[in-house]
């Protein structure tokens, strides 16, 4: 049994290129690198693929910036970041926390503004008519 040079893991087919776990060169013959659903390649640590209401969160907060349109999307965003919060908890290496807390302050910040504004205006016209 060969071992991979990156992560240590035993290699049970010594034929392989690439490490299954890691994804690191292993030698072998030539076949081709394991799936990106392995958590090995680069591109899953940004764009949390595995953690899908993290990442759908993350969206929802950034576009609950927008004016008047964060007033609907910004509870969803909460809701969407609390479930990656606790899906993230479960996943290994905890894929999608930081788009998780980002959707969570983005969504709660988008909310306070939204609700400010909303009761500025109610409460603004009560000074100026008296």
């Amino acid at each position: 049994m060969a071992r991979c040079l990156n992560c240590g893991v035993e290699m049970e087919q010594t034929q392989e290129l690439y490490c299954s776990r890691c994804a690191a060169f292993a030698g072998g013959a030539a076949t081709s690198p394991p799936s990106s659903g392995e958590g090995g390649d680069w591109m899953s640590k940004i764009v949390p693929t595995r953690n899908t209401p993290a990442l759908v969160g993350y969206y929802l907060g950034v576009f609950s910036l927008i004016p008047c349109l964060g007033a609907l999307l910004s509870p969803f965003a909460i809701g969407f970041g609390i479930a990656g919060l606790s899906k993230a908890r479960n996943l290994p290496e905890r894929i999608g926390f930081v788009h998780a807390v980002v959707a969570v302050v983005l969504g709660g910040f988008s909310l306070l503004a939204h609700l400010l504004c909303v009761g500025g205006s109610l409460v603004v016209p009560l000074f100026i008519n008296s």
